[in-house]
């Protein structure tokens, strides 16, 4: 009898071990984490992380206390993860799976550090869980395809609650029944609307997934029991996918395998080289490309048209945005800010870029469009390319076709554009007040973080980059 998809998931999750992992996965995984917390620091004086701050930072109890990477200050341990999580997912800079439309790395990350930080784990230790809760996060959304996002959740918010839980019992040190309650009791915690997109409560989401994985694993461990038949008929699968027919998740569930069968899904990580919505960054590409190709800028051209697979537009709900937030999620105006600046950078994204009269009055020059087509394999979304062409004043049409989005895995970053984002933000971190003490600091962190695998415990790593912002701050006071 073949076992169920519960079993064979959490069998993966007990047993995988750090020498399970090849170098290639290591080395993957270590790249996706410095980038985590990269983008965490960078999003720290961000106004959804200072509200949830305000919110829980004075919440000191005598509980287990944990760190909050930007400040000095501990707070308790489920607060922390909040936080924490929130400011991974704050600038929306944080890496992708175009697979299942989500943001593994984020949830993941900020509760394996809060709760490895805690338990003293060694880093090979935190590896392994950000290995493993990638794998079950990704693998149960190509289960449920896209009819999860198509109505409306957030995949990185709902999945990543499920992931992280499966990150946060290998760390716990659970066994397999009490996982299997662990894992049961997150699914009645995941939630998140995609109609909160481009407002505070998106990142929010992210700090929710990573407190609600650690709230999931200590309560099971105390012995509160859930379903372990929560993916069966009328469970979370079927429950999170408008009642998709059972029959048919069954029959995808009952060929899944875990781990080391195939290649591990941390693999297909796309990382961002833009801080802003995925779907945002083929055609950013493009309007980079023919702008620098062609010498010409926003003030050239008359016409702007983008053609993007389908449902490649559903996230970008702001077609007129007035915030910076609202810019992350809108295609009128990320093709007009590469066009205009030459450039998408953190910087692109305040409320001063976004309001620009000239931007303003040029949104209807902007046309989108879905081409026809259906999806019907995750994979099918990273083959279908991105068509965009600019018309410009004296009736020149360009064209350019962008198959892959800068830093997925057909177009990976190297060892420098990581370093050089990881540098930038950590000096957007510091409002760019960076002498060399704190670039030697910066340089430091990041070697360390390349090796963070010979480091006895990840506290040592959370400590230094503490260090770090807080000789920051010192530096930007005086």
């Amino acid at each position: 009898m073949t076992s169920s998809f519960m079993e064979r998931m959490t069998h993966y999750i007990v047993s995988t071990t750090y020498e399970n992992l090849s170098p290639e996965i290591i080395k993957i995984s270590k790249f996706a984490i410095i980038d985590t917390v990269a983008v965490a620091l960078a999003g720290w004086n961000e106004p959804s992380v200072e509200v949830v701050k305000k919110t829980y930072l004075n919440k000191s109890t005598n509980d287990a206390m944990a760190s909050i990477w930007g400040e000095s200050e501990q707070v308790p341990l489920e607060y922390a993860a909040l936080i924490n999580g929130t400011a991974t997912h704050a600038l929306d800079f944080d890496d992708v799976t175009p697979t299942i439309l989500a943001h593994p790395s984020a949830p993941i990350v900020a509760s394996i550090f809060t709760l490895g930080e805690y338990l003293e784990k060694s880093s090979k230790e935190v590896l392994t869980a950000y290995v493993v809760g990638t794998e079950v996060m990704i693998i149960v959304g190509k289960v449920m395809g896209f009819k999860h996002y198509d109505l409306g959740w957030h995949a990185t918010s709902t999945l990543g609650t499920i992931g992280a839980t499966a990150a946060c019992g290998l760390l716990m040190g659970l066994d397999k029944e009490t996982l299997q309650n662990a894992i049961a009791i997150s699914a009645s915690m995941a939630g998140g609307l995609q109609k909160n997109f481009g407002t505070m409560t998106k990142p929010l989401h992210v700090g929710l997934a990573a407190k609600h994985a650690i709230q999931s694993v200590l309560l099971a461990k105390e012995g509160l029991t859930g379903n372990k038949e929560v993916f069966e008929e009328r469970g979370f699968l079927q429950a999170y996918t408008g009642s998709e027919s059972f029959e048919h998740l069954a029959e995808i569930m009952k060929d899944v395998t875990f781990g080391g069968q195939h290649d591990y899904e941390v693999n297909g990580l796309s990382v961002k080289k833009f801080p802003c919505c995925y779907f945002n960054h083929r055609f950013i590409a493009g309007m980079l490309e023919i702008r620098k190709e062609n010498n010409i800028k926003l003030d050239d051209v008359v016409q702007i048209n983008v053609s993007v697979p389908p449902n490649g537009l559903s996230a970008l709900i702001h077609h007129r945005p007035t915030t910076g937030l609202q810019g992350k999620f809108s295609a009128e105006y990320t093709c007009l800010a590469a066009l205009e600046d030459g450039e998408i950078q953190l910087n692109s994204f305040t409320d001063r870029m976004v309001q620009r009269d000239k931007i303003q009055k040029l949104f209807g020059i902007v046309q989108l469009e879905e081409y026809d087509g259906e999806i019907t394999d995750s994979e099918e979304i990273e083959k279908l390319p991105v068509y965009v062409s600019v018309k410009t004043k004296e009736g020149t049409v360009i064209e350019k076709v962008i198959q892959h989005a800068p830093g997925s895995k057909g177009k990976p970053m190297n060892l420098e554009e990581y370093a050089a984002k990881w540098s930038d933000c950590l000096s957007f971190a510091c409002d760019y007040n960076v002498d060399i003490k704190l670039k030697n600091q910066m340089d430091r962190l990041f070697q360390q973080g390349l090796e963070m695998e010979n480091l006895h415990s990840i506290k040592e790593w959370i400590r230094n980059i503490i260090d770090f912002m807080s000789e920051g701050k010192k530096e930007h006071v005086m």
